[in-house]
């Protein structure tokens, strides 16, 4: 093929993961999940989409008793219902770009190139999206109920900005996302020949203490409890990638 014909490809590829994030962005916004004829008005609509449920339900999962969410502006429901669909239609629609893409280059690639190819990517969605539900489920939660426990205790008022609320929810819930996907960037550079799993195992007090701090840092708990419970994870999938590191190791000396 042709350098155009390339990039004539490549437009259509990106055209149909467009096209797959436009949807599934829509449908996330307008697709009724409870319907109720009781009560039509414009003030109360009459059916709830996935949008404003996973809203609402983030609210009640994250936040205890008697905290109130205020928006500072006219816009900011607005805001954060375009926010929250816009980043469920990109996770939905995640599959999507990541086949149109290996469909793009896998006529470049050697079969067992290939197959690295698919596992690569298989392994970095089902790491993203433990982390995910990891952070859905844990993380994210205890952190909002360590914070609310220090405003008790210097007796602050429950109230916070309903932007700021979902900018950090989105936000630290992709971090726990990234974060457990780190064992796949370890496992390419032992397969380079970057890093060899004698180096790991040596300095892996110092490679578990440096995840510690980054941890640290970017989560905004200042205790040590969603630390200690994404460390863990993150440390038994780090031993797990050493293992299989040494069996390329191996089978590469083998191959020698």
């Amino acid at each position: 093929m042709t350098f155009w014909e390339h990039s004539a490809e490549l437009l259509s590829r990106l055209r149909r993961i467009f096209y797959a994030f436009i949807i599934s962005t829509v449908v996330v916004m307008l697709l009724p999940i409870s319907i109720d004829f009781s009560n039509i008005s414009l003030s109360n609509p009459f059916y709830q989409t996935i949008a404003s449920t996973l809203i609402n339900n983030l609210q009640k999962i994250f936040l205890t008793e008697g905290v109130e969410l205020v928006p500072l502006s006219f816009f900011a429901p607005l805001e954060v219902y375009i926010f929250i669909s816009i980043v469920v239609g990109a996770t939905v629609s995640l599959p999507v770009a990541a086949y149109e893409l290996y469909k793009f280059l896998s006529p470049a690639l050697y079969e067992h190139e290939k197959s690295f190819a698919l596992k690569f990517t298989a392994s970095f969605i089902c790491l993203f999206i433990f982390g995910l539900v990891l952070g859905y489920l844990y993380v994210v939660p205890l952190t909002f109920k360590v914070m609310l426990m220090f405003s008790s205790l210097l007796n602050l008022s429950p109230i916070y900005e309903f932007t700021e609320f979902f900018s950090l929810v989105g936000m630290m819930l992709l971090i726990c996302g990234l974060l457990f996907t780190f064992p796949i960037y370890i496992y390419l550079l032992v397969r380079a020949g970057i890093l060899r799993t004698e180096q790991l195992t040596k300095n892996r007090k110092y490679m578990y203490g440096l995840i510690l701090i980054t941890i640290s840092v970017l989560d905004p708990d200042p205790s040590l409890v969603t630390e200690s419970v994404t460390i863990i994870p993150i440390i038994i999938l780090m031993e797990i990638t050493i293992l299989i590191s040494k069996r390329v190791e191996k089978s590469r000396q083998l191959a020698k």
